[in-house]
C-alpha cells in the first residue's frame, strides 16, 4: 500500500544539505554511536544509568546578564525541534504537568519548530489540539497548539487518493460514529460501522443489545449494498450487491469488544471481505499461515498498540494495545495457533516516525501557509540537525525514536520523563528501551536538550517570563559555536522572510 507524503521532494532536499553539512565537518569530530544504537551528535550526552533529574550543565542564569538574540541563537535554534507525546508529558489526565504551558511558550516565542506525536485519537486533531490548549489553561489567543497536532491515525488522512475513493473501510473505535465523520473528512467515501452491519442484520450479533448502546448510530450500507445470509457460506458464487469490506480501521481504545471481535473476525475468515462467507482457504497447510488471511480478506490496520496509558486513577489503564491483544489470542485459538496479521500505526511504528519527520522539515513553511502568507509548496523544506522526542512510554515514545532513522540523517534523541507511565521500581530499575536520558519532567527535557544544542539554559530560566516574552526576546549566552561543529552558513537553508516572521525568528 503506498501512502502519500513529503517523502520525495523534501527528504531528497533535505538530505543533499544534510550530506553537505556532515562533509563539512572533520571526521574527528564525529561522537562513537551510543551503546544503545543511537548515533549522537557532536555534544555528548548521558545515558539512563547515570540517571540525573537536572541536565548536567544546567546553568543558573543572571537576568542582567541574558544577551538579545544574535544570528547564532536564531541558526541554532532553527536547527533542531521538538516532538512531545502529550499524556503522561504534557498532563496527567486532566491536570496540567507544572511548567508544560511555559516551555511551549518558549519554544514558540523563539521559533523552534515542534510537533505534538500523541497515540490518542478518535477524535479530530483540532479537537484533540482544543483539549489540550484548555487543560495546559491556555488563552484562546495563544497560537501554540493547533496546526501541529499528530494523532495515531493522523498519517492515513496523507494515503493515496486512489485507496480513499475505491473500496469500503470498517471503523470502529472508542466512539465509532465520531471515528466515522473523521474519516469522511480525510476523504474516505465509503465507511461502514459497527452499528451499520447490525442495523441490516441483527443476527450477526445475537445477544441483547443496551438502550444506550455504543453502536446506537447507523446509516444505510454504501450503494445501496446488503447484508447476505447464504446457505452455503464457503460459495464463491456471490451476487453484485453483497457488502464487501476492502479494510479495517480499529482507532483508539475500542469500548465493545464483544461486539468489536466478532465482526472482525467474520472479516478474517471470510472470502475476499464479503460478509457472510467463509473462505476455503482458511486451515490449507500448503499455504502460507496455513491458508489464513491468504484469500484477499481485508487488511487489518491498528491506529496505536499502546497496552497501557496514564489517566487520573493512580494505577495505568488498558489502551487499544489491550484489545489487540484480546483479538490475537482469539484468532490464536480459533485458528490453531497461527499469528494475526496486521499493521500497527502509531508510535513506535516508523510510518509515524516518518510522518511527523516530513511535517517538521516543511514546519516553517507551513506556518507561513496558515497564515496566508506564503504560498504552499512542498519542496520547502528545511533540513534538521536533531529532534527530541520527549516521552512517558519507553514501549512507544522511546522505541519509536531509538529505531527511527530518517534518510536525512536526522538525528532522532529519546528523552524519557517520570511524569507517566514508567516508574523506577526493584523489578524494572532502568526502561526495557533505552533513552539518552530520564528526567523528571518535561521542563528538565527542554533544559537539558537546550543545553545539549549549546543554550546555557536552566530550569529558572525557562519557567520565568524572560524566556517567552512575546516580541523582544532575550536569551542565555550561547556557547562557542566550533564546538558544534556547526558548517559554513552558505551550506544551511534558513527559513525566508515570511515564514521567518511568523516562526518569530
Amino acid at each position: 500500500m503506498r501512502l502519500t507524503s513529503a517523502v520525495g521532494q523534501c527528504r531528497h532536499i533535505a538530505r543533499c544539505r544534510s550530506l553537505q553539512q556532515r562533509n563539512a565537518m572533520s571526521i574527528s569530530g564525529r561522537i562513537a554511536a551510543s551503546p544503545y544504537g543511537l548515533s549522537f551528535g557532536m555534544r555528548k550526552f548521558h545515558n539512563s544509568a547515570a540517571v540525573r533529574s537536572k541536565p548536567t550543565g544546567s546553568l543558573g542564569v543572571n537576568p542582567g546578564n541574558l544577551q538579545e538574540p544574535s544570528d547564532a541563537s536564531h541558526k541554532i535554534f532553527s536547527e533542531f525541534g521538538f516532538a512531545f507525546d502529550i499524556d503522561g508529558v504534557l498532563y496527567q489526565g486532566r491536570n496540567r504537568v507544572e511548567g508544560a504551558e511555559k516551555v511551549l511558550k518558549m519554544i514558540r516565542s523563539n521559533g523552534i519548530r515542534y510537533v505534538f506525536l500523541t497515540n490518542g485519537g478518535g477524535v479530530s486533531e483540532n479537537k484533540k489540539a482544543d483539549t489540550l490548549q484548555t487543560r495546559l489553561q491556555l488563552s484562546k489567543h495563544d497560537d501554540l497548539i493547533r496546526g501541529r497536532m499528530i494523532l495515531s491515525h493522523t498519517p492515513m488522512s496523507a494515503w493515496d487518493e486512489s485507496i480513499k475513493n475505491e473500496g469500503t473501510v470498517l471503523i470502529t473505535g472508542s466512539h465509532p460514529e465520531q471515528a466515522r465523520q473523521l474519516a469522511l473528512q480525510y476523504g474516505f467515501k465509503r465507511v461502514v460501522t459497527p452499528g451499520d452491519i447490525l442495523a441490516a442484520c441483527r443476527d450477526v450479533y445475537p445477544f441483547e443489545l443496551n438502550k444506550t448502546w455504543l453502536h446506537g448510530d447507523h446509516v444505510p450500507l454504501p450503494d445501496g449494498k446488503r447484508m447476505l445470509k447464504l446457505e452455503d457460506p464457503y460459495t464463491t458464487d456471490i451476487p453484485k450487491d453483497a457488502l464487501k469490506i476492502d479494510q479495517i480501521f480499529v482507532w483508539n481504545d475500542p469500548r465493545d469488544w464483544s461486539v468489536d471481535t466478532q465482526i472482525i473476525h467474520d472479516l478474517l475468515i471470510s472470502h475476499k471481505g464479503y460478509f457472510g462467507t467463509i473462505s476455503r482457504k482458511n486451515g490449507v497447510t500448503s499455504l502460507p499461515n496455513n491458508g489464513w488471511q491468504q484469500d484477499g480478506q481485508p487488511g487489518l490496520w491498528v491506529s496505536n498498540m499502546d497496552l497501557l496509558w496514564k489517566a487520573d486513577y493512580p494505577l495505568n489503564r488498558f489502551g487499544t494495545g489491550a484489545f489487540m491483544e484480546a483479538l490475537k489470542g482469539l484468532w490464536s485459538t480459533t485458528t490453531d495457533g497461527m499469528n494475526l496479521q496486521f499493521n500497527a500505526l502509531g508510535k513506535p511504528s516508523n510510518h509515524t516516525y516518518k510522518y511527523a519527520h516530513d511535517r517538521l522539515l516543511k514546519y516553517y513553511h507551513d506556518m507561513a501557509c496558515d497564515r496566508g502568507e506564503a504560498e504552499h509548496d512542498i519542496t520547502k523544506c528545511h533540513p534538521l540537525r536533531r529532534v527530541y522526542m520527549i516521552g512517558d512510554n519507553p514501549e512507544s515514545d522511546i522505541r519509536g525514536a531509538n529505531d527511527f532513522n530518517p534518510d536525512d540523517g536526522t538525528e532522532w534523541i529519546s528523552i524519557l520523563v517520570r511524569t507517566g507511565v514508567w516508574r523506577q521500581t526493584a523489578m524494572e530499575s532502568e526502561p526495557r528501551y533505552k533513552p539518552a536520558v530520564i528526567v523528571d519532567d518535561v521542563v528538565d527535557a527542554v533544559v537539558w536538550a537546550l543545553n545539549n544544542e549549546g543554550v546555557k539554559a536552566s530550569r529558572e530560566w525557562l519557567l520565568s517570563a524572560l524566556s517567552h516574552t512575546k516580541g523582544y526576546i532575550k536569551l542565555p549566552e550561547l556557547e562557542v559555536e566550533q564546538s558544534r561543529g556547526v558548517s559554513s552558513e552558505s551550506e544551511i537553508s534558513y527559513p525566508s522572510k515570511a515564514e521567518a516572521a511568523v516562526a518569530k525568528l
